[in-house]
């Protein structure tokens, strides 16, 4: 049988025999490639740090108490079993039990979500300045929408009220075609599920939410005991959750943290093309997306963190039909269900009549081509049908963002017809 697991993710591991050994079966066992660390520790380094609070050497603990004080980039996950002291580091994954070591890779790619989400948001800023817009400053004052995903659970209901109070707008979605209608006419900061109701619940919400995209990268907050034993699917809703709330803590504590989850999503989201904000320089008055100077702009900022961060970039080129490209209507259209079925994190603009191009940070050519796939499928719910064509370009190592987007733009261009 084939080995893939040179394909896990990375993480070095910082602990004694003989639990050295144990963990290091556990995180396999998890989908992790664990690797033991080396005397010197280098903090800088880009893949996470676990460490066993009760086998680690002192020397490496004293190493990490100091990383901590001067701020570490690191991910750093501490497996403290006996509730040892131990050094308090922003951002760090702290494990009460062995076997939380289970859901570790799904809350690592949450927190590697989460970071992606941010940077691309900064960028954006540093595009829109570039282009002379001026952003609106943050409004410490903003009601922040919540949208709640399942039915009943007796924990959320029990705090909505309190949010409510708090200024934190909520709504409840049972369905999937519930939450997909509230989606395309609000942009809320989070969604929230509880996942002891998301397991067998009869709408299948727990599925549908751990499909890729399920929310189209709406952030997720997920209410879920660390210590609890998760089913499969358990652990997928865990991997896209942007944060994770321990029901068991105080009443208080829980509001006072998904509060701040809320505020601080609803502040810091990807800025998206409005026409209040300078529509000649960054938002197209035809499709209602970016224009294609911010496009130009906005992607060479997009090629440097891929690299830095050594992450997939893809760009997927849509082409309307030859008829429906003269038509605005058609375009803006299309720019509407373009809108709602990516990502705030993706990048879409309208480049020349007809052609549209969607930067796609953090993914590889066949996460494009199942949004192209997606965008189709929208389109064909809608009475005329403007015919599709699409191409997904990939960043190689060779391209300049001239030749980036020269590359997504010259075809050769699939038909969704012959695709299907």
């Amino acid at each position: 049988m084939l080995d893939f697991s040179f394909y896990d993710p990375p993480i070095e591991v910082a602990g004694g025999s003989p639990r050295l050994e144990q963990i290091m079966i556990r995180l396999k066992a998890a989908g992790l490639r664990p690797y033991t660390a080396s005397p010197s520790i280098d903090y800088s380094a880009p893949d996470p740090l676990f460490v066993d609070r009760e086998s680690a050497a002192p020397e490496t603990l004293e190493r990490l108490g100091r990383a901590a004080m001067i701020g570490t980039p690191r991910q750093i996950v501490i497996l403290n079993t006996l509730a040892q002291p131990a050094p308090r580091i922003e951002g760090a994954i702290e494990l009460r039990l062995d076997k939380d070591m289970a859901s570790l890779r799904s809350r690592l790619a949450a927190l590697s979500r989460r970071a992606s989400r941010q940077r691309e948001a900064a960028i954006r800023r540093e595009t829109s300045l570039q282009l002379g817009t001026r952003l609106p400053p943050v409004n410490v004052d903003a009601v922040p929408a919540l949208l709640y995903l399942g039915d009943g659970s007796p924990f959320f209901l029990s705090l909505q009220g309190a949010l409510r109070h708090r200024g934190v707008e909520i709504t409840a979605a049972l369905s999937r075609a519930t939450a997909r209608q509230h989606m395309a006419s609000k942009r809320f900061a989070a969604a929230l599920i509880d996942l002891s109701m998301a397991h067998e619940d009869a709408s299948g919400m727990g599925r549908w939410i751990s499909e890729e995209d399920g929310l189209s990268g709406l952030p997720l907050i997920v209410l879920s005991r660390p210590q609890a034993e998760f089913t499969e699917r358990e652990l997928a809703l865990l991997s896209h959750a942007t944060d994770i709330i321990d029901p068991d803590a105080e009443d208080e504590a829980n509001l006072t943290a998904i509060e701040t989850h809320c505020r601080r999503l609803h502040a810091s989201a990807p800025m998206m093309p409005l026409p209040g904000l300078s529509a000649m320089a960054v938002t197209d008055i035809v499709s209602g997306l970016f224009t294609r100077g911010f496009f130009e702009a906005h992607l060479p900022r997009q090629m440097e963190v891929a690299g830095e961060q050594a992450e997939a970039l893809s760009v997927l080129t849509l082409r309307l039909d030859v008829d429906a490209a003269k038509s605005h209507t058609a375009q803006r259209a299309a720019g509407d269900i373009i809108r709602s079925q990516i990502r705030d994190t993706d990048c879409a603009a309208l480049v020349q009549p007809g052609v549209f191009t969607i930067s796609l940070p953090a993914t590889p050519y066949r996460g494009g081509v199942r949004l192209a796939e997606r965008i189709n499928e929208a389109m064909g719910r809608v009475a005329d049908h403007p015919g599709l064509s699409w191409r997904v370009t990939e960043k190689r190592s060779y391209h300049t963002p001239q030749t980036f987007l020269a590359a997504s733009l010259i075809g050769p261009f699939v038909r969704m017809r012959i695709a299907a």
